[in-house]
């Protein structure tokens, strides 16, 4: 297979200076075919390099942390902070506070390093950003790469607005703090502006991503086009409630794509070439993730203690909710203790409503390539948005109902309407995305409060008290918003912590 060669810039730049360790760490993990910042931006050939290098970076190791492989981990932290996955047992112990709530609020747990991660992300970009015009060349081909860097600058500062600060409120001034917004490379401490400032410049950042990306035929799924562009300035648009928007850039983001099939929804989510996957990491076969894999946690067939002793089972009360004749009820398994289904590796357990929906390339190997964004979630957007307007009930419906369909040939277009109309289509949402890393920030934008359903005695399909310790937190608690690090507030004497 014909290797791709990729740069990762050497400056770690951004909001301040990475504490020692992180620094240390990051070092050791950059690829030795790296160039200087300066060597990188004399030609075209170093700047394509340069963005390769950022798309690499979405699932390499960060931070020697097992649980950080790539930014993956961070949307298994979302998942396994909401209602929807199911710990089993405690037996390995991996992201257990997570799952009791205890980690994000932890200013020195492992968790919370993800603000430095998608910082270094930004720094990455802003090379890019700042430099790109200055190199000669090709006016499309320069457009190109800084869309796509501005694109990567504007999602993950998504990323941290949704979990370091409070929620966005739709119609509300939002002048609560929000995250520090990194725009050059510098070494000064930056202080942290508002939420509302915080989007106004996601959304002038993706907006010129979606300008810049205009006519761009991307190498492969793992490049950012403008296709993919639209799908972030709509995931964007529906936190902040502008519902027109969001239907908009859903709609336009999904055109050309087409659902899979029957057949693929078997091959276990982990295919690039999944006709749904819009924005996708593939994973080389020289390139493994060993145990820091998505596949390593949340497959149901690779031989990781992770998954031997704790495999992840789908909330009860949300597989009720699944028609029958659903193809995507078949991901888990109710009666899975007195099954042959689904395949798991030696030794390990079972237990009911486990789930099959991931699965790696095999037993020994833990590699899957990892979709970001998939089309479904697009129709899913476009449909909540039209839903909550005024005289596009109806348009809603329409869009669901492609969807729906499709993975149900029973499914009859909804009669629903209102709030009934919205709760049908989050329930889509929860059973589509399920493991996929949107549980917990949907909540959080929502504004709803945190509700795990216990197993019934001497039963499964639920939470275990024991185990999950927090089944409930009320909405809009100082408990929604991840701790900063404590290397970052000791370096930085214009960073405002959270609320203890």
């Amino acid at each position: 297979m014909k290797k791709i060669r990729i740069y990762i810039l050497a400056l770690v730049a951004g909001l301040l200076i990475i504490p020692t360790s992180c620094s240390k760490d990051f070092l050791e993990t950059r690829p030795t075919d790296q160039l200087a910042a300066g060597d990188v931006f004399n030609s075209l050939t170093g700047a394509w390099g340069a963005i390769n290098g950022v798309h690499r970076s979405m699932y390499i190791q960060y931070n020697s942390v097992q649980a950080h492989g790539g930014m993956d981990g961070m949307l298994r932290y979302i998942d396994f902070m909401g209602t929807d996955v199911l710990f089993n047992t405690t037996s390995n112990g991996w992201y257990l506070g997570t799952y009791r709530w205890t980690d994000h609020r932890n200013e020195r747990s492992n968790q919370v390093l993800y603000w430095t991660n998608l910082y270094r992300m930004i720094s990455n970009a802003n090379q890019i950003i700042n430099n790109i015009d200055k190199i000669a060349g090709s006016e499309s081909e320069k457009k190109h790469i800084k869309g796509q860097a501005l694109a990567y600058r504007a999602w993950s500062h998504f990323m941290l607005v949704q979990l370091f600060a409070d929620r966005f409120v739709p119609g509300a001034a939002n002048s609560q703090k929000g995250v520090p917004y990194m725009e050059t490379i510098t070494f000064e401490g930056q202080e942290r502006i508002s939420v509302a400032e915080v989007y106004n410049k996601i959304n002038t950042d993706i907006a010129s991503a979606i300008t810049n990306l205009e006519g761009y035929t991307r190498a492969n799924k793992s490049h950012i086009n403008k296709s993919v562009a639209q799908a972030i300035q709509a995931q964007i648009a529906l936190v902040q409630g502008n519902w027109n928007l969001a239907a908009t850039a859903a709609n336009a983001a999904r055109q050309g794509f087409s659902f899979m099939t029957t057949a693929q929804h078997q091959d276990g989510y982990s295919l690039i070439s999944n006709p749904e996957f819009m924005w996708a990491s593939f994973v080389q076969e020289d390139q493994t993730q060993y145990f820091y894999s998505f596949y390593a946690y949340m497959s149901h067939n690779f031989n990781s203690t992770a998954i031997r002793q704790s495999p992840k089972s789908i909330l009860k009360d949300l597989y009720d909710k699944i028609s029958p004749t659903d193809v995507r009820r078949t991901f888990w398994y109710p009666t899975a203790v007195a099954s042959a289904q689904p395949s798991v590796p030696p030794s390990g357990l079972r237990f009911n409503y486990m789930s099959s929906k991931f699965k790696a390339v095999s037993v020994s190997d833990s590699r899957g390539d990892f979709p970001w964004i998939r089309v479904a979630e697009m129709y899913l957007i476009e449909a909540e948005a039209l839903a909550r307007q005024t005289g596009k009930v109806e348009q809603a419906k329409d869009v669901l109902f492609l969807l729906a369909k499709n993975r149900d040939p029973q499914y009859v277009r909804s009669a629903n309407s209102g709030q009934a109309l919205i709760e049908e289509i989050l329930i889509q949402r929860r059973v589509e995305l399920w493991g996929e890393g949107r549980n917990f920030t949907d909540l959080k934008r929502l504004g709803l409060p945190l509700v795990r359903p216990e197993a019934a005695s001497g039963g499964q399909g639920g939470h275990v008290a024991s185990f999950a310790i927090k089944l409930t937190e009320p909405a809009g608690t100082n408990n929604w918003t991840w701790m900063i690090p404590r290397g970052e507030i000791d370096t930085n004497p214009n960073l405002e912590q959270n609320p203890a």
